[in-house]
């Protein structure tokens, strides 16, 4: 599913002059098909270690099952090529701690699928809680919910993330690593975990976790992640309270989601909501995306990671926030089986 919503964004980058695709890999042939339809690459094959090798690609995406990432990564590494690698980044904290520490050996531009960073009012977000006219933050809770991506539940689906084998974790690792990274880039690192968590479908992997976070700056805050029966439902909502105000948020990976919502409200005035379009096109503007055709906000993400390595810069979000966002998951699946907080 992310590789084709990734293809669109390819090919809207080719469409605009700013990559060439040269080639993509799958080993099923329909996957192949889909990634064709979504985006025209010179040649097609089943085997990515022979895209990887291609001495005509300067850059690799990988958008396969997480189980994958390791053998993709580090070949894309050993080759010299640029990298993008979809979260999460590996099934355990061990396998990403190996990776990580091979990117950050070899020096190379790694950028990893945190593209909730990019979405306008998350970064609104961001500005709001670190800009000091509110105060200082206190605490959050944040609810993340999808609906169950396996095929078992949505027909057509690929069900690889419900098998802990393949995804190493659930709803927190597969989803809300998202969420996990957005609470470490505006709150900073975290310090304590404590958590729960449920398997109410009877899959090999958690489809609830709840976790309480306590961050290095003292703001402490909840997560409620769900993967749910309800198809077509994928919903964030965080609430934040300031000493002297509190922000209301909630978002999807779809740009103008119906239920995109921001609201802000300070001492003895009524909330004010946020002019939403206002909002994504002030972000847009800044992050200099020139187009407005997309649905998904991948795209925003690759835009940035193109034009980052293009010129040599450092990319964001990379493998070192992606480390930090796997250890405070991992810390709280060991709270979950000890019935006991653990310390980063």
């Amino acid at each position: 599913m992310i590789g084709q919503i990734h293809a669109d964004g390819l090919k809207k980058l080719a469409d605009d002059g700013e990559i060439v695709t040269v080639a993509a890999a799958d080993p099923s042939a329909e996957a192949r098909e889909a990634v064709a339809r979504n985006c025209r690459f010179s040649r097609y094959s089943a085997d990515p270690l022979d895209v990887i090798s291609d001495p005509e690609i300067d850059a690799v995406m990988v958008t396969s099952p997480t189980v994958t990432h390791r053998e993709l990564v580090n070949a894309t590494v050993a080759a010299g090529k640029l990298l993008f690698c979809e979260k999460p980044l590996a099934p355990t904290l061990e396998v990403v701690e190996e990776l990580c520490d091979t990117v950050a050996a070899s020096g190379s531009a790694a950028q990893v699928g945190f593209h909730s960073r990019f979405h306008p009012l998350t970064r609104e977000l961001h500005q709001v809680v670190n800009g000091g006219d509110l105060g200082r933050p206190m605490g959050y809770t944040l609810r993340d919910d999808q609906y169950w991506p396996t095929g078992q539940v949505v027909p057509g689906h690929s069900s690889w993330r419900s098998d802990r084998e393949q995804a190493g974790g659930g709803a927190l690792l597969e989803h809300s690593i998202h969420a996990v990274d957005i609470l470490c880039w505006i709150f900073g690192p975290v310090r304590l975990v404590h958590a729960l968590t449920r398997r109410v479908f009877g899959y090999e992997v958690e489809d609830v976790a709840t976790v309480m976070l306590e961050h290095e700056s003292g703001v402490v805050g909840t997560v409620l992640t769900v993967f749910n029966g309800v198809r077509g439902r994928e919903e964030r909502r965080i609430e934040v309270f300031l000493e002297r105000g509190a922000v209301e948020m909630t978002t999807d990976f779809i740009v103008a989601a119906a239920e995109d919502s921001f609201l802000v409200q300070v001492p003895d005035r009524q909330a004010v909501r946020a002019d939403l379009s206002a909002v994504r096109e002030r972000h847009f503007e800044h992050m200099g995306i020139e187009r407005r055709d997309f649905v998904f906000y991948p795209y925003a993400a690759d835009l940035a990671w193109v034009r980052a390595v293009r010129i040599g810069g450092r990319v964001s979000p990379d493998f070192e926030d992606a480390r930090r966002a796997h250890r405070v998951v991992d810390a709280a699946y060991r709270s979950a089986t000890n019935g006991e907080p653990v310390c980063l």
